[in-house]
C-alpha cells in the first residue's frame, strides 16, 4: 500500500440517503450536477492538489463498506473533511443530516496523519497533524491531540493496534476492515473520469461564467544556469517553479493591473514580496496559435489558482487568460501575497528590505564579514559567490554552509551526487571540502576535505574567534572538527552545544530566538534576537530585538514573512530570508 491516502466513512448502510445528502450539500455550495466523463489530468490538477474551494470540479465515489459503514472517496482528496462555504466541516453537516457517525482519515507520506470524526450531532473533533504541522485547511489543531486517534467504537481493535505501530499500517488496516484495499486509488480514478467498479459516482462542476478578455503584458525571456525565466512587465519573474517580483513596488503595480482586469477590488500595503510556488506546464486542452506558446500557470499549492499564459517570444508579448472566473478573488489574493507581501510593524528595528542576488536558484546562503555582505547561491554543480565590493565568482560544488570573521569566509562545498535538468542533490558521504576566502583579496584555499571515513555532506560551520568549527561524522559517529590556523583537531562532540558556548549566550535571556542550525543570533555587539513573550508557544512567533543589558525590545522587521539569518558586526544591517532561495537585506532604523 502507498504512504499517501485519504478516505471517508459514514456509519450507515443507507447509500440512497448518503447519495442524496451529498448531492444536496454540493448544490448548496453553488455547484451543479454534471456528466462524469473522461478527462486528462493537468500537471498540477486542483482535483488532486487543490481543495473544494480551489477546484471547479468535484467527483465522489460511494460504496458499501464493512461492519455497518459506507465508504466515500473524493476528488479533491479531503473534500468532505474541509470546512465548507459556511465555515462548518462538511463532514459534520452530513453526519448531522444523516444522524450517524462519520470518519475521515488522511495519511501524509507515512509520517503524518489527520483524523476527523463527526458525531451524529454534527460536532467534529480533530486529532493528529499534517505536513504543515498543527494546521488543517486554516484550522489550528490542538497540541494535546497531536497523536492521531480514532475514538469511534465501530472501528475494530486491530486498527488501533496497527496505528500504534506505524501510521501507514493503521491506515491500511482501517481501509481493509471498513472497506477493501481496492478503494485505495479510487480518488486518482475519479480525477481522470475513469470507471469505478462497484461504486456510485457523483460529479459536480461550478456553473460556467463569461471570461474577461485576455490581459496584454510585456515579455522578456532570460536564460540562466538553472533554467529559463519569463520577465513580465519588467519586474515579475516566472521561473520554473516560482513566481516573484523584483520588489514590492513593482509587484504592487502588477497586482493592481491584474485586479483591475478582473474587476476585483484590492488594498495593498507593500512589504517584502514572498514569492509563491508555481508550476508551468502545457494545458490539457488548448487552441494552437502560430508563434505562440501556451502554458497553464498553477500559482500556490493547495489553496492557489490558475492562469493561462500565452507567450509570443518573437515579438516580446505575453497574455494572461482566465482559467476559471470563479477563482478571481483567490487569484488576486495569491498574487498579492507572492508579489507584494504585507507591512508588519511601523516601529520595527530593521526596515527597507531589498532583494539580494536575483538569479534563479534553489538555495542561497549569506552572512556578514564585519560590515561586508557575503552571499553564495547554487548553479549547476557549482556555487556563485558574491563578496560586497568584488565581482561575482564561481567555485566547484554546492555551498551548504557559511561562517565568517571580520576578514575571512568559510564555505562548505559538496559535489552533488546527482545532477538532472532541473534538480541536483547530495548526501552525507558525497565528496566535500571546506574553503577559506580572504574577503580583501578574494584568495581561496582549501582547509579540509572529506574522505571515506570523515564525511560532512550535511554540515554546519561556526567561528569561535579565529577557530573554525565543522560539524562532521567519522565512520558514522558525530564529530567536531576544529581548524585553528594550520592546526586541526577532532573529537566526538555535539557541534550545536560547542557553538552555543562559543556564542556567549546571555544567561539572563530565556526567550532567545533559535533554529536547528542557529542556537541564537546576535544583532550587533549588545543585542540579540528573541521571541516576544506573549507570542511564545504559539504557532506564529513575533520576533524582537532585545538589548541584553537594558532588556528594552523592539519588533524586528517592518515586513511580514521574514526570518533573520545574520547581522553585520555593528548591527546596522540585517540579512533575512523568506525561504531557502531568497535573501533580503535591511537597515537598522
Amino acid at each position: 500500500m502507498g504512504d499517501w491516502g485519504q478516505v471517508t466513512f459514514f456509519r450507515t448502510e443507507d447509500l440512497d440517503a448518503l447519495e442524496r445528502v451529498i448531492g444536496d450539500l454540493c448544490l448548496a455550495e453553488g455547484l451543479v450536477a454534471a456528466p462524469y466523463v473522461r478527462r486528462k489530468r493537468e500537471k498540477w490538477d486542483r482535483m488532486q492538489y487543490g481543495t473544494g474551494a480551489t477546484s471547479d470540479r468535484w467527483a465522489l465515489a460511494l460504496g458499501a463498506g464493512r461492519g455497518g459503514w459506507s465508504v466515500v472517496k473524493t476528488a479533491p482528496l479531503e473534500l468532505l473533511a474541509e470546512p465548507g462555504t459556511s465555515g462548518e466541516h462538511r463532514l459534520g453537516v452530513l453526519a448531522r443530516v444523516l444522524r450517524c457517525e462519520a470518519l475521515h482519515v488522511s495519511l501524509y507520506d507515512g509520517t503524518a496523519m489527520l483524523v476527523a470524526e463527526a458525531r451524529p450531532t454534527g460536532e467534529v473533533v480533530l486529532s493528529g497533524y499534517t505536513m504543515e504541522g498543527l494546521t488543517f485547511h486554516g484550522i489550528d489543531l490542538d497540541e494535546e491531540r497531536v497523536q492521531p486517534r480514532i475514538e469511534s467504537d465501530g472501528v475494530p481493535p486491530s486498527v488501533h493496534e496497527a496505528l500504534e505501530q506505524y501510521l501507514s499500517d493503521g491506515f491500511d488496516e482501517l481501509l481493509e476492515q471498513l472497506a477493501h484495499k481496492r478503494w485505495m486509488d479510487v480518488s486518482l480514478t475519479l480525477i481522470e473520469g475513469r470507471k469505478v467498479p462497484s461504486a456510485r459516482v457523483l460529479s459536480f462542476v461550478r456553473p460556467a461564467l463569461d471570461k474577461r478578455p485576455p490581459l496584454r503584458l510585456k515579455l522578456t525571456v532570460e536564460e540562466h544556469p538553472l533554467g529559463t525565466r519569463y520577465v513580465l512587465d519588467d519586474g515579475i519573474w516566472v521561473n520554473e517553479s516560482s513566481i516573484e517580483a523584483a520588489d514590492a513596488a513593482v509587484g504592487a503595480a502588477f497586482v493592481r493591473k491584474v485586479a483591475s482586469w478582473l474587476e476585483v477590488p484590492v488594498t495593498l500595503e507593500p512589504g517584502v514580496p514572498l514569492s509563491s510556488f508555481c508550476v508551468r506546464a502545457p494545458p490539457s486542452e488548448r487552441t494552437r496559435r502560430v508563434g505562440v506558446e501556451t502554458e497553464l500557470l498553477s500559482i500556490g499549492s493547495n489553496h492557489g489558482a490558475e492562469l493561462l499564459l500565452h507567450v509570443a517570444r518573437g515579438v516580446g508579448i505575453a497574455e494572461f487568460e482566465e482559467s476559471s472566473p470563479h477563482q478571481r478573488r483567490r487569484l488576486v489574493d495569491v498574487l498579492a501575497r507572492a508579489l507584494v507581501g504585507a507591512r508588519a510593524n511601523t516601529d520595527a528595528a530593521y526596515r527597507g528590505f531589498e532583494r539580494v542576488d536575483t538569479e534563479p536558484t534553489p538555495r542561497a546562503l549569506g552572512a556578514f564579514a564585519g560590515e561586508r555582505l557575503i552571499t553564495a547561491w547554487w548553479r549547476r554543480g557549482k556555487s556563485a559567490v558574491a563578496i560586497e565590493g568584488r565581482e561575482v565568482f564561481e567555485l566547484p560544488g554546492l555551498c551548504t554552509a557559511i561562517a565568517t570573521t571580520q576578514r575571512r569566509v568559510a564555505l562548505a562545498l559538496v559535489t552533488p551526487g546527482f545532477v538532472h535538468e532541473y534538480s541536483q542533490g547530495y548526501g552525507q558521504d558525497d565528496a566535500a571540502v571546506i574553503v577559506l576566502i580572504d574577503v580583501d583579496t578574494g584568495e581561496v584555499h582549501e582547509a579540509l576535505h572529506s574522505d571515506e571515513h570523515l564525511t560532512f555532506g550535511f554540515t554546519d560551520l561556526y567561528f569561535a574567534g579565529d577557530v573554525l568549527g565543522v560539524r562532521a561524522e567519522r565512520d558514522g559517529v558525530k564529530t567536531l572538527v576544529t581548524l585553528d590556523g594550520g592546526e586541526r583537531k577532532e573529537r566526538p562532540e555535539d557541534f550545536r552545544q560547542w557553538a552555543r558556548e562559543a556564542m556567549r549566550v546571555p544567561p539572563t535571556v530565556d526567550n532567545l530566538y533559535s533554529t536547528y542550525d542557529l542556537p541564537m543570533l546576535w544583532a550587533g555587539p549588545d543585542a540579540v534576537v528573541a521571541v516576544e513573550e506573549r507570542a511564545r508557544g504559539g504557532e506564529r512567533t513575533a520576533l524582537v530585538v532585545l538589548d541584553a543589558r537594558t532588556k528594552e525590545q523592539r519588533p524586528l522587521f517592518d515586513a511580514a514573512g521574514l526570518e533573520p539569518r545574520a547581522f553585520s558586526a555593528s548591527g546596522s544591517r540585517c540579512l533575512a530570508q523568506v525561504d531557502d532561495r531568497r535573501l533580503f537585506v535591511g537597515s537598522r532604523a
